[in-house]
């Protein structure tokens, strides 16, 4: 068996592994990239850029017009463009041009040598043995799969699978109502599929506050969507050339394909975890500490050990694996800071899009804090008048002891775009009275910003005598 030593070597190379690789590598480290699939992780290929695609181009047949297939096929194209035919030639040659070797295959983790904490820890691919002195795992998530009779015996597709597809299904089951199945679903829709989109909570996003989830479903309603909520379904079954599905107190449903969108778990099991004292979550969530070092089952650091992106369990979205690898390439390096995700936002590109980023009230008064809440409709702003914009809305939610905006909802026009400010202003808990007092262009949609902070910012001085600057 060949052994050769690194000082890094990365397991997966999604965002997060590719940005301490890279950064490791440039610093003038030795690094050593192992993935059995591409290279660059999922969102490049099958997920985040070919999903962006397909709603653009679906945005713009809804404006313009014209013969579904043909304007289907022609998003296909523009999607697998997008993906680069997922093809990781080009992220393959960007890490070599760093100084990153690549090795295809699954890696391994085995114990350290004589068990000492202080040895390099050892990953082993097939015939080789790659000895480091610390060791990045990225290895991102996967699918989950409701356990639903008959659920495998039925043309089913994962998101990732319905993005690598050509095919544009008569009528379409999309099970989940989080960020994937809304998108989708709105994405088949707008291309002439009868979709229906089976949800078990009582509102769409769940995870945001409600008036988002409700809002989204009206504008999927509006668009064709058949949005049930609260909708278990029981069983799947061959129905003809076709799927049935059975739901729990209601008449069934009948489609050409299910889209299977309930969600992910964290993929680290078969890892060699176990040879360095390391047991996942219930979840397979890997534990780390604030710089992204996996904990051990006595909760304390592994020496060399860090875990990055989805693997994490921690707010799965790419641009925090991004930042958590900068994270670990900052420590590595000899600096450091903790990682801090009071400020990762939330989207869903939708149109309308959504946005949130940090608490609701509820989760905030839960806490014992004394939350206020406010909102405007974009409606009635400068901008929503001139575009005819109408069911969107911002929420901003504030504590009331020391006016620090502590989260903020909005699902509208572009959100996605102009809330990136309140992201910054959660992370830094700023009061929302300088909030209130910051000028925004005329007539931009960020200007719905002000007059729901100058309100929060009222009922705050109601609470007592407080400056205006940061909390």
């Amino acid at each position: 068996m060949t052994e050769l030593t690194y000082d890094l070597a990365v397991l997966g190379t999604g965002s997060g592994g590719e940005v301490v690789a890279a950064e490791v590598a440039r610093a003038g480290g030795t690094v050593v990239a192992v993935d059995a699939g591409r290279v660059g992780g999922e969102c490049p290929y099958v997920a985040c850029v070919p999903s962006k695609a397909l709603l653009l181009a679906a945005r713009e047949h809804v404006l313009i017009g014209g013969e579904h297939a043909k304007a289907f096929a022609k998003a296909v194209r523009r999607r697998d463009t997008a993906a680069r035919e997922r093809d990781d030639s080009g992220a393959v040659r960007r890490l070599q041009d760093e100084g990153v070797q690549i090795v295809r295959g699954r890696g391994l983790l085995e114990g350290r040598a004589g068990g000492r904490a202080d040895a390099d820890l050892v990953v082993v691919v097939g015939e080789r043995r790659l000895r480091a002195s610390a060791v990045v795992v990225g290895t991102g998530s996967e699918p989950v799969r409701p356990p639903i009779e008959g659920l495998d015996d039925v043309p089913t597709w994962t998101s990732e699978q319905a993005l690598s597809s050509p095919e544009r299904p008569k009528r379409l089951a999309i099970l989940g109502g989080g960020a994937v199945g809304c998108e989708l679903a709105q994405v088949y829709a707008s291309f002439g599929t009868g979709v229906v989109l089976l949800e078990a909570a009582p509102r769409l996003l769940a995870g945001e506050p409600g008036f988002v989830g409700e809002r989204l479903a009206a504008a999927l309603r509006e668009l064709g969507v058949d949005v049930r909520l609260g909708a278990k379904v029981t069983s799947a079954g061959r129905h003809g050339g076709r799927v049935r599905l059975q739901l729990d107190g209601e008449a069934g449903v009948i489609v050409d394909r299910v889209l299977v969108a309930t969600g992910r778990r964290p993929r680290s099991a078969d890892l060699g975890l176990e040879t360095v004292g390391v047991r996942p979550g219930d979840t397979g969530a890997l534990a780390v500490d604030a710089r992204c070092r996996v904990l051990a089952s006595d909760a304390s650091p592994v020496a060399g050990l860090f875990a990055v992106g989805d693997v994490t369990g921690i707010a799965p979205y790419t641009h925090t694996a991004t930042y958590q690898g900068r994270i670990v390439a900052a420590h590595l390096l000899g600096g450091g800071r903790d990682a801090d995700y009071s400020g990762v936002p939330r989207a869903v590109y939708t149109h309308p899009a959504v946005f949130g980023v940090g608490e609701s009230a509820e989760a905030a008064r839960a806490r014992g804090v004394h939350a206020l809440v406010e909102g405007v409709e974009l409606a009635d702003t400068a901008r929503g008048f001139l575009a005819g914009a109408a069911g969107g809305r911002l929420e901003l939610v504030v504590d009331a002891s020391t006016g620090a905006l502590l989260g903020a909802s909005a699902i509208g026009p572009d959100a996605d775009s102009w809330m990136g400010e309140l992201a910054l202003a959660v992370r830094a808990r700023l009061d929302v009275r300088l909030l209130a007092d910051q000028v925004h262009a005329f007539p931009a949609w960020s200007e719905a910003i002000q007059p729901v902070a100058a309100r929060l910012g009222a009922r705050v001085d109601s609470q007592g005598d407080h400056a205006i600057g940061p909390a």
